[in-house]
């Protein structure tokens, strides 16, 4: 109510009960304290609050370890009083010291908490980072080494849920190796409990003795994960990967190259007092990083991301009507997108043209290929555009050994093929005709669902098929096109998979925290939009491909573990590690559920995730006609080995939109953009 004369003597009689009855070394006392402080920053007396702080600091580092996730919080507020007095520098070092925390515990509780779980958990910590990414972009953006550490922290924390998700199922998955599987296990357990200790806090047993258990098990899980880095080259290259930062980035970008990292937060003003709003309206940030230059880190404020994403929102709907007149209003909308976003890194990419791409937001959803500059001329014919889940994935280029063998095909499903003609057809095909072994699920919204044959599509992978050399292909159309191809043929050089693709809108239901003062834990602020979008159906269960039979399942109601509805779950259990690239020949199949932070919870990262080594995929729905004719000019380009796969993509889009031109009168991308690539080229 900013009634804070009647708020001060509750909260100084509150802390009084706390000390006389717990002593003043308790954790409880440390959020008393830390409770005064804010509403003496609030008030804009500094000198007040800054002793309350230190002393809840003080407290929760001895009573629950340096490690603690409250000590996190302590860090942080007393970060946001120093930033609130002007000191800028000392601020942003407690934030570096408390994100070291936060990335060491989200660490440890992804690894056993269930995936709602870890949503809601990643939700309390997003304050912390969106705190420290606002006071360098807003008052350190002229220090390096300021840049340096928030890109760093970004690195290790953009698409963390889907990382360790893959970690673990990939465990279970290629289990091949008795010894990797019993380490991973104990591995498993230890973080369990290491999680469960260091959230629980000391209990009878004392801080001393807290402590010490916990760094017994820091010490074993150190070992356990060294001993399975030597058994397992898949967890090596997951562990590589966490310890990304910009230095190691910059050495292994291709020459000549520069990655473009986006985040979109809420911002935090550490000026705001009583009243005044301390979460400003969110924006979007884009780091840039020169090959072989870790020394220079660029961050550029690219301004309100609300204005930025309508303008998308637009774009995408005037897509969708791809006449002549809605052709007009889609390129200016792209031009406007162009000078919101693309116009003011110029400078900074200076005369690079091949860029690595890692959006946030909801600039996952559109090419940049598309959007046109001034001069009329749309980016693909200046750039090659090359994206990325995560910045840090360029670490892992090259470091998959495994060969797929084949290229495999897969088009023109017969959606509505039965039981007994699937069982025969399973037969001919000498595959397993798979029960469920767990529970497999999909989205009760699919009801009511209906695809239909796409016979371009059998064209498509038969056109191909000839530009591949002899034997080297293998091809399954109509009631041979089954999930139980995808699953049971492994790896293949290529896999091409050319259906229809499903992407469902969000559902609207809401997670509502509460704060948890027991263990002395006071829930920092958070934005109010981070809290109330925790979602409760797994989006991946709302995006994939439909194959054979699809349609029987979607009418029967029926949900098996291979009934052709391959959701974006289902593929985080594939074995595709080896597999050179996925072609997702189908309708928005880069659209997903987009998380901040996360990415998009979509097929996108589903096949990353899975060990394909790079992906091209839709980013709207896509004619039947144009589609066929893009896929067969990049096939022809990139089996030519004149130019890499994310270059064959671009060539084959130039050319169709050359075509496009000719046929229409115009080169609306509607026909010609849609398709992008991801991963490594």
């Amino acid at each position: 109510l900013g009634d804070y004369a009647k708020a001060e003597p509750l909260y100084k009689r509150s802390l009084a009960i706390r000390e006389k009855a717990l002593g003043p070394e308790h954790p409880m006392v440390a959020g008393g304290l830390n409770n005064l402080a804010r509403l003496y920053y609030s008030l804009g007396e500094y000198a007040k609050a800054e002793p309350l702080c230190k002393r809840s600091l003080a407290i929760r580092e001895k009573a629950l370890g340096p490690d603690h996730p409250a000590v996190a919080f302590s860090l942080s507020n007393l970060a946001a009083l120093y930033a609130g007095q002007g000191e800028f520098s000392k601020a942003h070092s407690l934030h570096v010291r408390g994100q070291g925390i936060d990335e060491k515990l989200i660490d440890q509780v992804l690894g056993f908490a269930s995936e709602d779980r870890q949503a809601i958990f990643l939700t309390t910590r997003q304050g912390n980072l969106e705190r420290a990414l606002s006071l360098v972009a807003m008052h350190l953006k002229e220090d390096l080494s300021a840049r340096k550490d928030v890109l760093d922290m970004w690195l290790r924390r953009k698409g963390v849920v889907l990382e360790t998700q893959r970690r673990f199922q990939e465990a279970l998955i290629y289990s091949d190796e008795p010894k990797a599987m019993a380490t991973f296990q104990e591995l498993a357990r230890v973080r369990t409990q290491l999680s469960q200790l260091t959230l629980g806090g000391p209990g009878k047993e004392g801080p001393e003795a807290h402590q010490g258990k916990l760094a017994e098990l820091e010490a074993r899980k150190r070992e356990l994960e060294a001993n399975l880095s030597t058994l397992s080259q898949a967890y090596a290259l997951k562990k590589k990967i966490e310890r990304a930062d910009s230095t190691r980035l910059a050495q292994v970008l291709p020459g000549n190259t520069a990655l473009l990292e986006f985040v979109r937060i809420n911002t935090f003003n550490f000026k705001a007092r009583g009243e005044e709003e301390k979460w400003l309206p969110a924006r979007y940030l884009a780091f840039v990083l020169h090959a072989g230059k870790g020394e220079r880190v660029e961050m550029i404020d690219l301004g309100d991301a609300g204005e930025i994403d309508r303008a998308i929102a637009l774009f995408k709907r005037e897509l969708g009507e791809p006449r002549d007149r809605q052709a007009l209003k889609a390129m200016e909308t792209s031009r406007k997108i162009h000078d919101l976003v693309f116009e003011p890194l110029k400078k900074s990419l200076g005369e690079r043209k091949e860029v690595f791409i890692s959006p946030d937001g909801n600039l996952n959803l559109i090419p940049f290929e598309v959007l046109r500059g001034p001069d009329g001329r749309f980016l693909i014919e200046d750039y090659t555009f090359n994206y990325l889940a995560a910045g840090r994935d360029i670490l892992g280029f090259g470091e998959i050994r495994e060969k797929g063998k084949k290229v495999l095909l897969m088009g023109d499903p017969d959606f509505d093929l039965g039981a007994e003609e699937k069982g025969s057809t399973l037969r001919k095909l000498a595959l397993v005709e798979e029960k469920p072994q767990e529970p497999t699920k999909r989205s009760s919204e699919m009801r009511g669902f209906s695809f239909s044959r796409l016979p371009g599509t059998k064209r498509e992978v038969e056109t191909i098929k000839d530009l591949i050399e002899e034997g080297g292909a293998d091809t399954y159309t109509g009631r041979e096109a089954l999930e139980e191809v995808l699953r049971q043929k492994g790896a293949s050089r290529i896999l091409h998979l050319a259906t229809h693709g499903f992407f469902l809108s969000d559902l609207d239901l809401t997670v509502f925290r509460e704060e948890d003062m027991e263990r002395g834990i006071d829930v920092v602020m958070a934005p109010a939009d981070a809290v109330k979008g925790v979602k409760l159906e797994n989006p991946l269960l709302r995006s994939g491909i439909a194959l054979a039979g699809a349609n029987l399942a979607l009418r029967s109601g029926e949900v098996e573990r291979s009934d052709g509805v391959v959701t974006a779950e289902k593929i985080l259990g594939l074995r595709l590690r080896g597999t050179d690239m996925v072609v997702l020949s189908a309708c928005e199949t880069g659209v997903g559920e987009v998380k901040t932070g996360e990415g998009v919870y979509g097929l996108r990262r589903a096949f990353t995730q899975a060990g394909t080594k790079s992906l091209v995929m839709s980013m709207w729905s896509v004619p039947d006609k144009e589609t066929e004719e893009l896929m067969v000019e990049f096939y022809k380009n990139a089996l030519s080995g004149k130019m890499n796969r994310s270059q064959a993509l671009r060539q084959a889009a130039l050319k169709q939109m050359q075509v496009v031109s000719g046929r229409y009168g115009h080169a609306n991308p509607f026909y010609w953009g849609a398709f992008v690539f991801l991963g490594e080229p």
